[in-house]
């Protein structure tokens, strides 16, 4: 009663399986890392930055970014 050879079930799997997780990695939470520490938690997006927020306050002053006096008298 057989047709011919089946199709590599393993194959198959595999495939459904790499495309399960591209789909997890790139969207949600995850998707969202920072790229020194790699932390979930706490990203700052803004002009593409795509780091957390500790470790902004390690190299603000190499990205250019300064510190205001707002609040002080």
């Amino acid at each position: 009663m057989s047709t011919g050879p089946t199709p590599p079930i393993g194959g198959m799997i595999k495939r459904i399986h790499e495309w399960r997780r591209q789909l997890y990695e790139t969207r949600g939470k995850r998707a969202h890392r920072c790229i020194r520490c790699g932390t979930t938690k706490g990203v700052i997006r803004k002009y593409g930055l795509n780091i957390c927020r500790r470790c902004i306050r390690e190299v603000y002053t190499e990205l250019g970014f300064r510190k205001t006096g707002i609040h002080r008298g």
